[in-house]
């Protein structure tokens, strides 16, 4: 793999190996595609790694726009000074975004102005013992939840890492609700009303990426097709 990923305090820290600019760009897509990834990359800050490769403003374009395309931004370019500046000078190239103003007429204008969803709340660290998040929607975490910590959301629950904590997804009773994780051994796992532990015995090492979702009434288990 010449594109790999990684969680980091400042965003989604995103390395680009060996290869050619379009070779990395389509590996880059099809990972982003995958089922599943869309939820865990939405809304991502991602700093770019780009070893000794020299960038410049159509690469940096080319790139920007896929991002655009799963709802990332990039904010940086590591390992290459020159790329960091051609993207800012992109970055203020831009045109300024709508007013708030011509938005807020068209809320006004509406009969009844939609209820907004609370945005995902995204975590890039590991969530360690004793600590508990809580969040009214999605809970993204690019990282560990350790044994000893809880992670309660009324959206669903998405772990780039290992789930081994408390976790309650739909905690105010959606049972549409969902867990996912890399690593999927929580100490307790609940959706909605439902409620299990994971089971007894050794995750055998190369075990798939799992989600689990309530079915006719109780928690199943599955792998996460195509993570």
């Amino acid at each position: 793999m010449t594109v790999t990923f990684k969680g980091t305090r400042e965003g989604l820290l995103i390395t680009f190996g060996e290869g050619g600019w379009h070779d990395l760009l389509n590996e880059l897509a099809m990972q982003l595609d995958r089922p599943g990834a869309q939820s865990f990359f939405h809304g991502a800050r991602v700093l770019l790694e780009t070893g000794d490769r020299a960038l410049g403003v159509t690469e940096l374009e080319e790139l920007i726009a896929l991002l655009a395309q799963h709802n990332m931004t990039l904010t940086s370019v590591l390992g290459q000074a020159r790329a960091q500046e051609t993207l800012d000078q992109l970055r203020a190239s831009l045109p300024p975004s709508e007013p708030a103003e011509s938005i807020e007429d068209n809320v006004a204008a509406s009969d009844e102005a939609p209820a907004e969803l609370p945005q995902a709340l995204v975590i890039r660290r590991t969530v360690r013992s004793g600590q508990v998040i809580r969040h009214a929607g999605t809970v993204l975490i690019l990282g560990d939840v350790n044994p000893g910590a809880q992670v309660i959301a009324e959206g669903d629950v998405l772990v780039w890492g290992k789930l081994r904590g408390v976790v309650h997804a739909g905690a105010s009773g959606d049972e549409n609700a969902m867990v996912g994780a890399l690593i999927l051994t929580p100490t307790q796992l609940r959706i909605g009303g439902q409620i299990a532990r994971a089971p007894d015995g050794k995750r055998p090492r190369n075990a798939p990426a799992e989600i689990a979702r309530v079915r006719n009434g109780q928690i199943v288990v599955e792998p996460w097709s195509g993570l």
